[in-house]
């Protein structure tokens, strides 16, 4: 692995003509939005570009240009693609993009702001400090003078508003408002991004009903749980955003802590923190993400789970 410049980056991206982009397996808005942005950027560069997942794009994200040009990774099972580059963006480790790397075999660059980044890519071009990866593109386009378009600056502020919380989580800089209004003047139009990925359906308030009587105090109302049972999570599968907001807004409340029961046996962890360091909890069980924001899977029931995770929190 080698850290890169970025101009080093700069570099590697004019000589390379073929691009595979690609994120991180439940891709949330950042990661969305920050490849379809880089690729329309690539496209305008004279590259060709695929953009795969292997996973399921959320609808919510329908509304973005070229959403649909993205494949899934059966892509590239049935298609001969030869790429000088495969362009990982916002994913920390190399299981999160997973078999896309296993089905490509050029060389891996990484574009993150994650501070738990294994460092798995041959070249990282990493900015820790910065709240989203689309805060890094949105800087990058910047600096190498490469135009955002209206469509670009759409998806640009969709991923880094929904990466700090609409402005309101603490990754949020100056820096980040700056690169945000610069979205904003390339034709982005906030009301427009959060209207549609904020809308819910009743369906999914009366479900909320449910979720909210799941929800738990410990720690001198310090720690917040609350749950997705695994038939809660089969009708939502991986569209959980907000759920931990309920109980990360409350006003003595420093960890938020939501359990998704993806099996019996098998619960997903998303941590959320005003103060603590959640990224080194999340990293006794494998996990990681920000000091923040941060997330992992054990191996046991949410019961089990949600004890662990309390007695680790101390």
């Amino acid at each position: 692995m080698s850290n890169i410049t970025i101009n080093q980056l700069h570099m590697a991206l004019c000589e390379a003509n073929s691009i595979l982009l690609t994120v991180h397996i439940r891709p949330d808005g950042d990661a969305i939005g920050s490849m379809l942005a880089f690729y329309e950027a690539l496209i305008a560069q004279g590259k060709t570009v695929h953009m795969v997942v292997d996973d399921v794009i959320p609808e919510k994200f329908s509304f973005l240009k070229y959403i649909d040009y993205i494949h899934d990774v059966s892509y590239l099972e049935t298609n001969a693609i030869s790429v000088d580059m495969l362009m990982v963006l916002d994913a920390s480790t190399y299981e999160r993009i997973g078999r896309v790397g296993a089905l490509c075999s050029a060389p891996i660059f990484n574009i993150d702001h994650h501070i738990s980044n294994t460092k798995f890519a041959d070249y990282l071009y990493l900015k820790s400090n910065f709240a989203a990866t689309g805060e890094i593109i949105t800087y990058l386009c910047k600096e190498w003078n490469w135009p955002i378009t209206e469509s670009m600056g759409t998806a640009l502020y969709m991923a880094i508003a929904t990466d700090c919380g609409f402005f309101k989580f603490s990754n949020t800089t100056a820096h980040t408002l700056e690169m945000a209004s610069y979205c904003v003047a390339a034709g982005a139009r906030p009301n427009v991004v959060s209207e549609t990925i904020e809308a819910i359906s009743a369906d999914r308030l009366e479900l909320t009903k449910q979720v909210m009587q799941t929800i738990g105090f410990y720690k001198h109302n310090t720690v917040a749980t609350i749950e997705l049972c695994p038939a809660v999570m089969a009708i939502l599968g991986d569209d959980t955003d907000g759920f931990v907001d309920i109980i990360r807004n409350v006003d003595t409340v420093d960890i938020a802590i939501l359990l998704k029961g993806e099996s019996p046996n098998r619960t997903r962890i998303s941590l959320r923190s005003k103060g603590t360091d959640v990224n080194a909890i999340a990293q006794q069980f494998g996990g990681g993400g920000h000091i923040r924001a941060a997330g992992c899977t054990i191996m046991k029931n949410i019961e089990e789970a949600k004890s662990e995770l309390l007695e680790a929190i101390g």
